[in-house]
């Protein structure tokens, strides 16, 4: 049997896949790379946020219109989020899973390695290790609670096994994600444990660098803060997502932090040698006024992030936001860009500040030219290192001296292999 997957959204539903992937592959079935040449199409959704959904929805009418009489299984968070809408609009598909029903979507495939707990990384380099499902803050604009459920943390112990298993595959990075990575361990032990998962994972010896996505500004402890200075091995690296930075929206964002909390967070985080410091926020939300998006707008250029993530605010149907008075289409897409063009001019002067140094950077693909991404930077979310050099190992470190930059990346020549 052939399967052809496909793999949409984040980090977390890739790690999903590496694990369905691994035990297909376990029972004897070949994964191909063009849908014409399977007898099965798997498609494993996001339902985040509405463009996720009409992507979900693009990939299964590519599907069925490459598919002929083959089956076509659709899996994962689109399915949980807008199940019966899904299968009225496409009466031709086989089955449909929900997030809890993967095992079922493997018996239904006559995979016999149901319960192997292999996975199959399809990076290289580095692997996202997810460490909880669910989320508990309910902040006002997300859905991620009615799709997933209240935050579970993973068991500790199978977590740094299939950390041990990854190193042996070759994986030398480790990104720690969930939801919130900060409430790591808070369900099982009534308090975080996040600081004891990182130095369980130090003590693998091929893992030489461990990055933290993801954390919530309002669990952003001083074990987290002291760990990410004092472990060599963590990345002087995080993403921490404040949304905004108005204590109004923040209150009506729900997300449990003020702006005076933020700033005293990213001074600290400042304090730290070297550190990068990546966010996320919002454009458009509901009732911002035009003062409150230009202190948004102010702090952001003030704090200069190293890198910055922006989206327009969607109303999602069922979240407490899509209560409050909307903003016109119009007014979010002009503050969205003016947000993107900070994010631009931003990154630009970041990286001419680099050209000339040497920086470590991991080998993680190819195409054309060697790509890869330093530890100040998460490959495919910052930019990446690109060089011209020949003859490299996909998944080694190499010192690479920087000549120059385009757009987010950064470009340069190798000096030797690390």
């Amino acid at each position: 049997m052939k399967i052809h997957f496909i793999s949409l959204g984040c980090p977390k539903n890739l790690v999903d896949s590496e694990k369905i992937i691994g035990a297909l592959c376990s029972s004897g079935i070949e994964i191909s790379t063009i849908p014409e040449d399977c007898d099965v199409i798997v498609i494993n959704t996001c339902g985040f946020i509405k463009p996720a959904l009409e992507e979900t929805e693009d990939e299964i009418q590519k599907a069925i219109q490459s598919s002929g009489s083959k089956r076509i299984y659709v899996y994962g968070c689109a399915v949980n989020r807008a199940e019966n809408e899904l299968r009225r609009t496409y009466p031709q598909i086989s089955g449909w899973f929900r997030l809890e029903q993967r095992l079922e979507l493997l018996r239904t495939i006559k995979a016999d390695a149901v319960n192997h707990c292999a996975r199959l990384p399809t990076t290289h380099g580095y692997a996202y290790l997810k460490i909880a499902e669910g989320c508990s803050n309910h902040c006002s604009y997300c859905t991620i609670p009615s799709i997933k459920g209240e935050y579970h943390s993973l068991d500790l112990d199978t977590l740094v096994k299939e950390t041990i298993d990854l190193a042996k595959l070759g994986i030398k990075e480790i990104i720690l994600i969930a939801q919130d990575t900060t409430q790591y361990g808070l369900d099982l032990s009534e308090r975080p444990t996040l600081v004891t998962l990182i130095r369980a994972i130090s003590k693998i010896p091929a893992i030489q660098w461990i990055r933290v996505m993801y954390a919530h500004p309002k669990g952003m402890t001083d074990d987290i803060l002291s760990e990410i200075e004092s472990n060599s091995k963590v990345c002087k690296y995080i993403d921490m997502p404040i949304q905004h930075i108005n204590d109004r929206i923040l209150c009506l964002m729900n997300r449990g932090v003020s702006k005076r909390n933020i700033q005293s967070l990213i001074a600290r985080l400042k304090a730290i040698n070297q550190i990068s410091l990546r966010t996320t926020v919002i454009a458009g939300f509901p009732t911002e006024t035009d003062d409150e998006f230009k202190e948004l707008l102010e702090f952001l250029e003030e704090t200069g992030f190293d890198w910055l993530g922006v989206f327009p605010y969607y109303l999602e149907k069922g979240t407490a936001a899509a209560q409050l008075e909307q903003l016109s289409e119009k007014t979010i897409s002009e503050r969205y860009s003016r947000i993107i063009s900070l994010q631009k001019r931003l990154i630009d002067e970041a990286n001419a500040h680099k050209i000339g140094m040497v920086m470590r950077t991991l080998i993680h693909g190819r195409n054309g030219h060697y790509i890869g991404h330093t530890e100040f930077t998460t490959p495919e979310i910052d930019g990446h290192v690109v060089t011209n050099n020949k003859n490299l190992k996909l998944g080694n470190f190499y010192n690479l001296k920087i000549t120059h930059a385009q757009g987010c990346d950064l470009h340069g020549t190798t000096i030797q292999q690390t």
